[in-house]
């Protein structure tokens, strides 16, 4: 198990705020903290599109620069406002390649004392792809973030990168060369795609997708799909029928675009650019998959800031340990738990294993919670929460056992249930019952489990007791052990199929 000391606290004074300067909007975001896993307190972005008209003119569009530094001057009074203790400004492709970018930094510099980090294309795809790193686990592939004013593409192996390419193919840029015609905004992407000599090189599990065009394509993909999570972070599609989805994008008209269902109307002209980009993405590297990330280069500036022991950290077992410590609940009893548990679960895979550990984390999520409605608000409370390095199945088969962990029986119907196999569920309602009765001797306080023992026998289930922790045998606790039996009795049945 990992490391489980107790967490420092947040410290109110350690806020940092970080505005990204992009060809498309300018963003803030104020982060609680430098952590592995850190979380937004506030969020807000504007539309100024500073990028728009930047291929043919080569400056910033004049109405964005206005916009931007209204925006700006809100921003950076949001951030005193919240008493941040560091401000980062990072901008991109739209500064660094405008003739006027350098004027317009030199105004925020000289206006408000910020310097802006005009940060180079490779140091840009650099970003994103920490971004992927720090969210999703264990990546492998090709992370690709497509911006207003470029694409950036890394291959990622398990947090090392490589390959770093920035492409002059933003969505904006597309636009404003292409003109809206699609057959010659088709043969630009060929172009540019051919200075990319490593894209076939090796296997290529993922395309990691970045970038509010990319999410925009996925969200439509989800609502026509009728998929059940509507959590756009790690939302995963097999290569073969995304591309068909993409090339359907990228002949379809802009007002049909419009009309699609659950299309975003303000990103629809930039949409069929940014599927053919896909499309030529996955054909060239041959993906199996792709993967869709919610994280960008701001989280990624956070993640690089930290020191490398802290990267290497799993991102879902850190904010669960995190959610547990600032919830005073017993790190200790979580360890506890999770070696009790083992008998019950020998066999079970090494990605269950992690989804065990973080279970016993979070174990008791609902303890506040009126017992009636205990399961059903730890299923939704993990459903919908904000961890990160969790795949959609994992997030719900983790979700499914913390409702087993309240009620044996499942007595609601999820949708999401449909994303996981009859060996997860069973699983699930195995790892819930047990710590249902693990809770039931111990009332959650370290020290008491190892007093007793869960033995596997005759593929059944005994319990045993040492010294006068036989004294807290009853019914209660039968009626728990018989529960277990049963659950372990599905669950050998269907992994032994």
């Amino acid at each position: 198990m990992a490391d489980n000391s107790i967490l420092p606290p947040v410290r109110e004074d350690a806020r940092i705020g970080i505005i990204d300067i992009g060809s498309n909007s300018i963003r803030l975001v104020v982060y609680d903290q430098y952590k592995r896993t850190p979380i937004p307190i506030y969020n807000e972005k504007v539309l100024c599109e500073l990028g728009k008209g930047l291929a043919s003119s080569g400056v910033l569009n004049p109405a964005g620069v206005e916009m931007g530094k209204l925006a700006l001057r809100r921003f950076v009074a949001m951030g005193r406002n919240m008493g941040i203790a560091e401000l980062h400004v990072i901008a991109t492709a739209a500064i660094r390649d405008a003739k006027d970018g350098h004027e317009f930094t030199n105004w925020l510099e000289k206006t408000y004392n910020v310097k802006a980090d005009v940060i180079s294309g490779e140091e840009e795809a650099r970003l994103g792809a920490f971004a992927v790193c720090s969210s999703i686990y264990k990546p492998k592939g090709i992370t690709a973030d497509l911006g207003g004013g470029s694409l950036e593409l890394v291959r990622v192996n398990d947090g090392t990168i490589s390959g770093h390419t920035s492409l002059p193919l933003g969505s904006l840029r597309m636009l404003d060369e292409s003109k809206g015609d699609r057959d010659k905004l088709r043969k630009l992407i060929d172009k540019r795609f051919l200075e990319v000599n490593w894209l076939d090189d090796g296997k290529t599990p993922s395309i990691y997708a970045i970038g509010g065009s990319f999410r925009a394509l996925a969200k439509m993909h989800m609502v026509a799909n009728n998929y059940p999570l509507q959590i756009l972070h790690e939302y995963t599609v097999a290569a073969k029928p995304f591309l068909a989805f993409v090339r359907e994008i990228a002949d379809m008209s802009i007002e049909k675009i419009e009309k699609y269902p659950g299309s975003a109307a303000k990103r629809a002209s930039a949409l069929p650019g940014a599927a053919m980009v896909l499309e030529t993405l996955l054909t060239a590297s041959k993906a199996e998959n792709i993967i869709f990330s919610a994280s960008g280069i701001r989280e990624g500036y956070v993640y690089k800031k930290l020191p490398l022991r802290e990267r290497d950290e799993d991102g879902l077992i850190f904010s669960c340990r995190e959610f547990s410590s600032r919830n005073s609940r017993s790190i200790e009893y979580s360890k506890e738990l999770y070696g009790w548990l083992q008998p019950l679960l020998d066999s079970e895979p090494q990605y269950l294993q992690r989804l065990r550990l973080a279970f016993c984390l979070l174990s008791d999520i609902a303890l506040h919670i009126h017992p009636e409605y205990r399961a059903q608000w730890a299923f939704q409370r993990l459903i919908y929460s904000a961890f990160t390095s969790i795949t959609h199945t994992e997030r719900t088969t983790l979700a499914l056992a913390l409702y087993h962990r309240y009620q044996f029986k499942l007595k609601d119907e999820y949708p999401q249930l449909k994303l996981i196999r009859n060996a997860d569920k069973a699983w699930a309602k195995l790892l819930g019952t047990g710590a249902n009765l693990a809770y039931h001797l111990s009332g959650s306080i370290s020290g008491n489990l190892h007093k007793t023992a869960l033995v596997v026998k005759d593929k059944g289930i005994a319990l045993q007791f040492v010294g006068d922790m036989a004294d807290i045998m009853g019914d209660s606790i039968q009626k728990r052990i018989d529960g277990v039996n049963e659950a372990y009795s599905d669950y050998i049945h269907i992994s032994e199929k």
